[in-house]
Parts: structure tokens; sequence; C-alpha cells
């Protein structure tokens, strides 16, 4: 941070939800993202990030100690090298000798020149420089992981900014190109430090002004936190800081916020730009919830399409599909109506379209049948039942709790 610049769910559905009604509606797609944003793959990243860890790149195994804005070429092309690794095309905006900003494009399938960016900063002012701004970083390459084999209604933006420090040159560079070009860009989620928790209280910063939607996208993030069962506590302050590159994106007129750590509530992280400021020093479960709340925000504003498996529909009258309970917990029972003897096959799908369990292959007889899932070892989300017969195919879809 630069201190200077101060349930009717179908097998075939679309959740097409407002961006500012969510709250009233927990969507298991972002969810089921939120489940799985990972601390170890985080962690992974911010060591190599910020030279704890050795990592090849472009064919060369380095330490990425400093990312010092014209010492950060090699922080660069690892930043390009994960977004490739994650099957986006990466792009750097060279906008000076020294400065250039990386982010890569995945577009959207409904409103493709509709953006929503999900941001911060790389470069640094000292060797480490863990928690500003690594830790925004990986949350935004943790997202980037986990979103960019989906598909979204709206295009989003992974970006990485570059001379935040020095006077939040690249996002300025970017926020005014984008505006003479005039790109819709819907709101910009531009993450800050992640890692500094000392009192283990779970607040943190959002930091919003009345510029477009950002009061609304402030409020979302607190949306967010609440539908999800998330440990944080928010505190929104508006008019908020200047001081990080959201602030470029209000000069130019888009909706922005930030949100980081209590920076701002007093809880400060003391080792702020300095070569103490290191991994070691974070708390873990905070980063985590953090970086799921950037994951679920990204994911609830560009409104995930799942489409996942595709079946041959009988009419009902033809081929019935039930189970209960629906919600469950730890078991629910599948039921079907064949309108004739056959072959039977029961499957579970998970939400991205994954084959997880075949809970039958055998031979039913004409009329009601069922059968048994135990489930106590699924984490909570939507799974799709498909049966498969000599005759036809049908789908269900159950929601474990």
């Amino acid at each position: 941070m630069n201190k200077q610049a101060d349930m009717t769910i179908e097998l075939f559905f679309i959740f097409i939800i407002s961006i500012f009604t969510i709250a009233q509606e927990f969507n298991p797609a972002v969810d089921e993202l939120i489940l799985e944003t990972n601390l170890d793959s985080l962690n992974k990243y911010i060591r190599e990030l910020t030279g704890e860890d050795s990592v090849m790149v472009n064919g060369n195994m380095l330490l990425l100690q400093n990312r010092i804005y014209d010492q950060n070429d090699s922080a660069a092309e690892y930043i390009k090298q994960k977004l490739t690794e994650f099957g986006l095309d990466p792009i750097e905006q060279q906008y000076s000798s020294d400065g250039k900003n990386i982010y890569a494009i995945q577009e959207g399938s409904v409103y493709p020149d509709e953006h929503y960016i999900i941001c911060a900063h790389y470069d640094a002012v000292t060797d480490y420089c863990a928690d500003d701004d690594a830790s925004g970083c990986v949350a935004v390459l943790e997202s980037a992981r986990l979103l960019s084999n989906l598909d979204f209604e709206y295009t989003i933006i992974y970006a990485f900014w570059d001379e935040e420090e020095i006077g939040l040159i690249g996002s300025a560079f970017y926020a005014a190109e984008a505006s003479q070009n005039n790109d819709q860009i819907k709101g910009v989620i531009n993450l800050e430090m992640f890692g500094w928790d000392s009192n283990n209280d779970m607040e943190f910063d959002i930091h919003t002004q009345n510029y477009a939607n950002s009061v609304e996208l402030a409020e979302l993030l607190v949306d967010i936190d609440e539908t999800y069962n998330l440990l944080l506590e928010p505190v929104i302050y508006n008019p908020g800081t200047t001081a990080s590159d959201h602030s470029s994106f209000w000069n130019e007129g888009y909706g922005a916020v930030v949100f980081s750590e209590a920076f701002f509530g007093g809880d400060g992280n003391p080792y702020y730009h300095t070569s103490q400021d290191r991994v070691e020093h974070f708390n873990q479960p905070y980063f985590h919830e953090l970086s799921k709340l950037a994951v679920g925000t990204i994911a609830t504003l560009a409104n995930p399409i799942i489409t996942s498996i595709q079946s041959t529909e009988l009419a009902s009258n033809d081929l019935q599909l039930l189970n209960f309970p629906n919600p469950f917990r730890d078991k629910t029972t599948i039921a079907f109506n064949l309108p004739k003897d056959g072959n039977v096959s029961v499957l579970i799908y998970d939400y991205l379209g994954n084959e997880i369990f075949k809970l039958s292959n055998k031979h039913f007889y004409e009329g009601d049948c069922d059968v048994d899932f135990q489930s106590s070892s699924l984490i909570k989300g939507i799974y799709f039942v498909r049966l498969e017969t000599d005759f036809g195919i049908t789908t269900s879809t159950i929601v474990k709790q």
C-alpha cells in the first residue's frame, strides 16, 4: 500500500443474480469456489513470489527476492507464467522503460464487453514484502486458478499493477486508457495486504467513496462475508483511502473498492515497508479467509454459468427421478420410477460435471426403485444425480448441507 498517495435448481441452469441483491441468494457454485480456495496453493505462490523458495522461471531457477519497480522483471515473468499455466493468455502492458502491468482477460459468454477487474500491485519497496502486496497478488492468482476454466456471464480481468509504490503509475495508465477507449468496467476489486492480524479478531478494512457503484461494491463484500459464513469482521470506510490502485479508477469515474487487513483500524503490520515483511509473520487463517472473500466476490460479480452435464431428457411421465431428503447432510435416498424393466446406472457428479460416484449399474424391474447415497465424505455444495437407462437418461440436483 502506498501511504504517500493517500432450491429450484435444474441440470441445465444459469445462476442469474443481480450483483447488489446477492446477499438474498446463496449460490452453490460460488460457495464451491470459496471452499476450493486452497491455503497450500496460496502459500506456495507467496513463497515463490517473495523469494522464500526458488522457482523455475523461463527455464531458469530463480529467487524472486526483490520486486522494486525497476528490478521486478523476473516477478512479472513469474506472474505471466502462472497465468499461462491456468490457461489464460497474459498481456504485458509496457507503458514506460521501467513500468509494465501484467493482466489476463477471461471473456464473458453473455456480456463480453462488460468487465470486472480483480487486481493487486506486484511492485514493492525492498526485499520480500510478503504482505505488501504479494499477499494480494497471490489471491488474484488463486482466483485465476479456480475461475479460469469456468464460464461466466461477464468478462473477468486478472490484473497486476506496477509502480504503485511510487505513485499508482501502472493502474493510472490502465484506467486512463480504459476511459479513453470507453471500456465498460463494471467494478474493480483491489486487493491489498492480507497477512497481518495480530489480535486474531478477523477485522478488515473496506475503502470506498461515492464514485459510480463503489458503495454498492463495498456492501457486496459485507454481504458475501455473511452469506457464505466467512469468519471475517468487515469495517467500511467512506470516504476511504486513496492510497492504492483502486483510486486510479475513481479518478476516471469507475466503481472500485479496496479491502485489506485492518491497517486503518489500528492493527497495521509493524514490518510494513521493510525487509522483515515476510510470510512467517502471517496470520494464516486470516490470510485464507480474505482470499476466500476475494474469490467469492469476483465469482459473484462475473456470475458463473454452469451447464456441466449434457443429457437427453425423457418426459417426466416416462422416467421419474426424485431424491429425499434434499438438501441433505449424511444420507439421501435416490428414488426413481421405471416404465419398464432395464439396466440402470445411477451416477453422482460434482457441479463442474466430474463423475465422483457410481452408485449402481444393474438390472431393475419396472415400477418404484431406490438407491441410498451415503455422503459423509463430501463437502457441502451442489451435486447432480444422473440416471442412465436402456430407454433414456434424466438428471436431478441434490444439495449437501
